[in-house]
């Protein structure tokens, strides 16, 4: 319903704009706008979706408006055609540098980004055929296949029905799994990358999506202005889709068109106050309010005020029942690990020191030691996540320490962390749905699959409420349930009972138990004694980085070794 409301309200203020506001001028501001708003929306997926911040945004409208304007005066092609050639273009040049580009992050993006904008310019003013500083003057009033638009108000309306196109690419994208990978990738890389989510290659799509959205938006404004020079997409015009974004709302396909309404309607009307020095001044205040008091942008405003209307504030408390131990179907192979002579240093801190040792395929095994052990870095190592300074791990006797973290994952290997790695951006069930990514397409099984994972950790009442709205031992069971809607074949729990009390300690117990039963080979790293000695079939225990024992917990609690680094003769006497 309220995707409805707004495409309704979107359709009405556009066909009542022209009829409202009259008069040439009024009309091409409303031209212009829509020129932005498509810009903004595919700026929304790069910076509100894969958290890209690129201040050179303009340089791809520059691209779609030389490309527009020289294919259409010098060599008379039809204004769609060259429209199209020029986002092909734009899109080509964001591919060929996605890979290195994306690779740096913050401030160093947004440099790296402003560069190429730069240099863009720098090659409009001194190449012959863009006209140089003059510009290219006399582009034709656009016209799609030889039919002309040559009323303002037939434009208008061609303009913001490609805006409503876009808005349609970027809604379809948001109700994806490609959607649900990139909100991942906002609220936690490290999360996104367990779940075996391509971070580099999801972020260089919405890229290069971008760019092409961008310059259909230099296209369609060069053919209202009838002339293309390379002032026209200034690093001002890079401010103005940042600013329309913020404004608008970063998390929300429609905040890029509202936020682009918003900063041109804001600027008209300071205009016509004949205030436009103070332009800058009150735009930035603008974006500073919205920030602090619209964390969501207006977009967002507005959807959390209709839902208020409209009571969808849903379920506040978890309703919980029984676990249901045959929601999930066995894993047909587990998978065996074997760490070869593992070693990682940080200058000159040996965190992990030639560490050993094999976990059968069906086995449930336990990493012990100490705080500052290395057992988390042993983790990150075996998941890919931090470099070995020096030997293997193996996976089924395939050598894996040279992937990448979603590259392993790929391969079955599941995680959950010490610290709470939860996508809160999301729902419960949207997270869940995340750990299908790899191996599941169709959003029909995705749900399904989420479904019972959580049904299988006891969580079947908790799908539509955010991760942030449950107690931390819930969430604890999400993150779980993420890695089990993986269909992994080794888990690694990083101290799954960590913050637990001694009641939802042994209830993960019965958890672990559960999928171990499915066939799941687990590796735990946990202080809790009685834990680790009533689950596992095979113990590590580390200090000062290097292994000191493994084997069997029975014989792991005599070892004197054990008991002086780690158990002591407390411990010892009470286990």
């Amino acid at each position: 319903m309220k995707a409805r409301l707004a495409l309704a309200s979107f359709v009405a203020l556009v066909m009542l704009y022209p009829l409202v506001v009259r008069g040439s001028y009024p009309l091409g501001v409303g031209i212009i706008t829509g020129a932005l708003a498509a810009g903004t929306v595919g700026f929304v997926l790069l910076l509100g979706y894969a958290h890209q911040l690129a201040l050179g945004q303009a340089g791809f409208c520059m691209v779609g408006g030389y490309a527009s304007a020289i294919l259409c005066v010098q060599y008379k092609w039809d204004p769609l055609l060259a429209l199209l050639a020029g986002a092909a273009a734009a899109m080509a040049v964001a591919w060929a540098i996605a890979t290195p580009i994306l690779k740096l992050r913050g401030f160093v993006l947004a440099m790296a980004s402003l560069a190429l904008h730069l240099i863009l310019v720098v090659v409009a003013f001194e190449a012959p055929f863009t006209g140089g500083a003059l510009g290219t003057y006399g582009v034709p009033k656009f016209a799609a296949v030889g039919l002309p638009l040559t009323a303002d108000l037939a434009y208008y309306y061609a303009v913001w029905t490609l805006v409503l196109a876009f808005v349609g690419i970027g809604l379809a994208i948001d109700r994806s799994r490609i959607g649900r990978a990139l909100k991942a990738i906002a609220a936690s890389e490290t999360a996104a990358l367990s779940v075996g989510i391509d971070i580099l290659r999801h972020k260089a799509q919405m890229f290069v999506l971008s760019a092409g959205m961008a310059s259909v938006c230099g296209s369609l404004a060069v053919h209202y202005l009838r002339a293309m020079d390379p002032n026209v997409f200034g690093f001002a015009f890079s401010l103005n889709f940042i600013t329309a974004v913020i404004v608008g709302g970063l998390q929300s396909i429609w905040g890029g068109v509202v936020g682009a309404a918003l900063i041109t309607g804001m600027r008209e009307l300071l205009r016509g106050l004949s205030l436009p020095l103070w332009e800058g001044v009150i735009m930035g205040a603008l974006t500073v309010v919205v920030l602090i008091a619209f964390r969501y942008g207006f977009a967002g405003f507005l959807s959390r005020l209709y839902d208020r209307f409209a009571n969808r504030r849903g379920a506040t408390r978890v309703a919980l029942v029984e676990p249901d131990a045959r929601a999930l179907a066995p894993i047909a192979q587990p998978a065996a690990l074997e760490v070869q002579g593992a070693c990682r240093s940080f200058g000159a801190l040996r965190a992990v020191n030639d560490v050993s040792f094999t976990l059968a395929a069906g086995a449930v095994g336990a990493v012990i030691g100490p705080n500052g052990a290395g057992k988390t870095t042993l983790f990150n190592l075996v998941c890919g996540y931090q470099p070995l300074d020096a030997g293997v791990v193996l996976l089924d006797g395939r050598s894996i320490e040279r992937l990448l973290p979603n590259q392993i994952a790929a391969l079955g290997v599941g995680r959950t962390f010490q610290n709470l790695q939860l996508f809160d951006n999301m729902s419960v069930l949207e997270n869940v749905m995340c750990g299908t990514h790899r191996h599941l397409l169709n959003p029909r099984a995705a749900t399904e699959q989420a479904r019972a994972a959580l049904a299988f950790v006891g969580l079947a009442g908790a799908q539509t409420l955010a991760p942030g709205a449950l107690a931390f031992g819930h969430q604890r069971l999400v993150e779980i349930a993420r890695a089990l809607a993986f269909a992994p074949r080794l888990l690694l729990m990083d101290e799954p009972a960590s913050g637990l009390n001694d009641s939802e300690t042994e209830r993960l117990g019965e958890l672990v138990l559960r999928i171990a039963a499915l066939g799941v080979t687990v590796l735990l790293v946990e202080h809790d004694m009685r834990l680790v000695m009533g689950l596992a079939d095979h113990v590590v225990v580390m200090h000062h980085g290097e292994k000191i024992a493994g084997g069997a917990p029975d014989a792991i609690r005599r070892e004197r070794a054990v008991i002086d680094a780690y158990l002591g003769v407390e411990e010892h006497a009470a286990s």
